[in-house]
Parts: C-alpha cells; structure tokens; sequence
C-alpha cells in the first residue's frame, strides 16, 4: 500500500515538473547555447569515462557496470514517462526528446565500450602492439565526440521544436 502511495506522488510531482516545463517552453523559450553546452558536457563526460576506463586494467567490468546504469536509467526514465502521460503522449513526448538522442548515442557508447574492451584484452593478453591499440581506441574516442556535437545539436535546436508541436 505504502509502495502505491509512493508512486502516485512521484507520477504527479514529475507531471507537473512535465507541463511547468512544456509551459515555459511555449511562453518563454529556451537558452539553445546552454542547452547545448549542458548536453555536450554531459555526453562526453560519459564518453571520457568511458575512454578512460578503457585505457585502465578494470575496463571491462567497470564498462559492464556503466552501461547496465546507463539501460537502467534509460528504461526508469520511458517507464516513468509513459506511466505519467499515458501510452500515446508519452511516445509523443519521449520520441523528440529522449529516443531520438539515444537511438544515436547508445551506439557509439558502445562501440567506445567494445574498443576499450578490446583494447584491455589486447593487453593483457599481450597479442597486439598497446601504441596501435591506444591509437585506435582513441580514434574511436575522437569519433565519438563528433556524433556527441551531433547529438547535442539535435537536443538544443530539433527536439524543442519538436515539443512545440505537442
């Protein structure tokens, strides 16, 4: 019963902290600078985490962990969502703002993940040259950054358009 309660009150507090920002959005507008700088930031924070790990001896249990977080948030934030607007207006909403992103950074956080794995594997193993494993990864690293810029691009100037029209 106390679960049930709980979770009434956490579907009205995050509808409401839905439409006082669908609100603002129609009334005022957002600052596209900041919400670009604040997505770029928090992307290649993951990605740096990510290239790092990769670069370290517990990379691939640590990257395991990371990316079971991530999923995990990922899925609370469609579930929560859905519950609170309903199946329809919840696709509508999560498709500009949250599916759209993630169809394209979940990829490359994964293949970040798998260079840095295989890199880790590499060198434990001894079976391949650490300067070109290195290399390579952090190639990846760098490619990975551009589709962050593209990614934050679509989260500051595409998806509050797309939300205009909700």
């Amino acid at each position: 019963m106390l679960h049930l309660k709980y979770q009434k009150k956490i579907k009205k507090k995050f509808g409401n902290y839905i439409e006082n920002a669908r609100e603002n959005l129609k009334s005022e507008g957002l600052d596209k600078k900041y919400i670009f700088k604040e997505s770029l930031f928090s992307q290649i924070k993951l990605l740096g985490i990510v290239w790092i790990l990769g670069c370290t001896v517990i990379a691939s249990f640590t990257i395991y962990v990371l990316m079971i977080y991530k999923g995990f948030l990922l899925g609370y934030i469609i579930t929560i969502i859905i519950s609170v607007f309903g199946v329809k207006n919840g696709i509508e909403f999560l498709a500009p703002t949250v599916i759209l992103k993630n169809i394209i950074f979940l990829p490359i956080v994964f293949l970040l993940a798998t260079s840095g794995i295989r890199m880790y594997k590499g060198i434990v193993r001894k079976e391949s040259n650490i300067k070109l494993e290195f290399l390579r990864h952090t190639i990846v690293m760098l490619v990975s950054i551009i589709f962050a810029i593209i990614i934050s691009c679509i989260d500051a100037y595409f998806s509050p358009i797309m939300l205009q029209f909700l």
